[in-house]
């Protein structure tokens, strides 16, 4: 099964990188999808900062309604209506709101990462800057690092990761 599927070695690479990368910010607390990639990504990083990795089901990646035939007309249906789903799969919009619930209930001091996925991401970066989510989506690659600041329940700063300056790039 697809959510049972181990890193690659370049994606150990990618995650060795972070490590090293990511060292430097003071996190708080890490949490992740319960997908072994996204959990299998975070924990060095976490192991690296002496805490433990707390698994949360809000951040699976968007539910799909079974194998699709055509995935990109599927995906390109759903960024262009952010609640179209085919059941018993899960909208754009859906993501959206199960991702900012997760974010709703972090502490206002909390300084963490989350081990994630490419659409649920996007999904947030959509909320924060609607109409740009699938371009950033078809461009995001993996072991991406995107930042979210959060501040009276709204996202105030987005930023993305730029491995070759080892900065955040700030979108908003």
């Amino acid at each position: 099964m697809i959510f049972l599927r181990p890193l690659t070695s370049a994606g150990q690479r990618q995650t060795q990188q972070l490590v090293d990368s990511l060292h430097q910010y003071p996190y708080t607390a890490f949490f992740s999808s319960p997908l072994k990639r996204a959990v299998d990504t975070i924990t060095p990083i976490a192991d690296d900062h002496g805490l433990p990795v707390q698994k949360n089901e809000l951040l699976v990646e968007r539910k799909m309604p079974a194998w699709l035939p055509n995935f990109s007309d599927y995906v390109n249906q759903q960024w262009q209506d952010l609640t179209f789903f085919e059941k018993p799969g899960e909208s754009i919009h859906q993501v959206q709101e199960r991702y900012l619930s997760f974010l709703y209930g972090l502490p206002s001091s909390a300084f963490v990462a989350v081990g994630s996925h490419g659409t649920a991401i996007s999904s947030l970066v959509e909320a924060a800057i609607p109409g740009i989510g699938y371009h950033f989506f078809s461009k995001l690659g993996y072991a991406a690092v995107t930042r979210i600041e959060m501040h009276a329940g709204n996202m105030v700063h987005l930023a993305v990761w730029e491995p070759k300056s080892k900065t955040f790039k700030v979108l908003k």
